[in-house]
C-alpha cells in the first residue's frame, strides 16, 4: 500500500529537477536532470578554494591573495551562474526548504564529502535578526541539519549574528570584510566537545568574509585553534 501511495504521489506531484525544474522520470531517485548534474563541480577544481582550475595556470589565480587563508578547503557543489543562480535565491528568498534535502544528498553521496573530509561536525552560518524574521528559517541551517540526517555527524547551531549588516552581494570586495566584521558572536547556550575538523556551512560563497568571521569566532571563544575548518557551500562564485 505505501508503495502504491507513493507512486500515485508521484503521478499527482511528479518530481522536478532542483535546478531548472525539468520534469524526472518518476521511476528515478535523483534530484537533478542529467544536464544540471554534468554541471557538478567534481572535477578540475583548486583544491582549496573549490573554483574551476586551468591546468595551464602556475597556480590558482583565485587563491594567490589568499596565502593565509583561515579557512583549509572550500566545496561547492555549482558556480554561482545560470539555473544554478537562480535555484539558490529560490531557496532562500521563496522558501523553497525542500532543496536543503537535494542539496545535502548531494554533498553527502555524490561527492562524499563527509567520508572524505572525516568531519566532527556542521556549524551553519547564522542569519541576520532581520532577515531571519521575514524568511522564518536559516537555509544553511536547513542544509546543515538535512546531511546530520544523512550521516549522524551532528550540527551545532552556536553562532548568533549580533547584527543586521547590509547583503554580502552589494557590498564591494573590499567592503565585505568592514561589513561583517564584529557582527557573530557565540550562542552561550551551546558548550562544544572537542572537535578536529569542522564544515562552516552556508548557501553562497565568493570572498569567503562571513566564514571566516565565523571562524575567528570559534578560534577565539572555544579555544579551536587546532581545528581544521572546512567550508561547505551550494555555489561558489568568481
Amino acid at each position: 500500500m505505501d508503495e502504491f501511495l507513493g507512486r500515485l504521489k508521484k503521478l499527482i506531484y511528479p518530481d522536478k529537477c532542483t535546478i531548472c525544474r525539468k520534469l524526472l522520470s518518476a521511476e528515478t531517485k535523483e534530484v537533478l536532470c542529467d544536464r544540471c548534474y554534468s554541471h557538478l563541480l567534481k572535477e578540475n577544481l583548486c583544491n582549496r578554494c573549490g573554483r574551476p582550475y586551468k591546468i595551464e595556470n602556475e597556480g590558482c589565480l583565485c587563491c594567490k591573495e589568499e596565502e593565509d587563508s583561515i579557512v583549509k578547503r572550500t566545496i561547492g557543489l555549482f558556480p554561482y551562474c545560470d539555473h544554478y543562480r537562480k535555484a539558490v535565491l529560490r531557496w532562500k528568498y521563496r522558501g523553497i526548504r525542500r532543496y536543503a534535502k537535494s542539496y545535502a544528498d548531494l554533498f553527502v553521496n555524490d561527492l562524499l564529502v563527509t567520508a572524505i573530509l572525516e568531519l566532527d561536525a556542521f556549524i551553519p552560518v547564522p542569519l541576520a535578526p532581520s532577515r531571519a524574521k521575514k524568511r522564518g528559517f536559516n537555509q544553511a541551517k536547513d542544509l546543515a541539519r538535512e546531511m546530520t540526517l544523512l550521516t549522524d555527524i551532528p550540527t551545532y547551531d552556536c553562532l548568533l549574528r549580533t547584527r543586521d549588516t547590509k547583503p554580502q552581494a552589494e557590498c564591494t570586495k573590499e567592503q565585505r570584510n568592514k561589513n561583517v566584521k564584529g557582527s557573530i558572536a557565540i550562542n552561550q547556550k551551546f558548550t562544544l566537545p572537542q572537535l578536529r575538523r569542522v564544515a562552516i556551512v552556508d548557501d553562497i560563497y565568493t570572498t569567503g568574509s562571513t566564514a571566516k568571521e565565523c571562524i575567528k569566532i570559534l578560534k577565539q571563544e572555544y579555544a579551536m585553534k587546532d581545528a581544521e575548518f572546512y567550508l561547505l557551500v551550494v555555489c561558489i562564485g568568481g
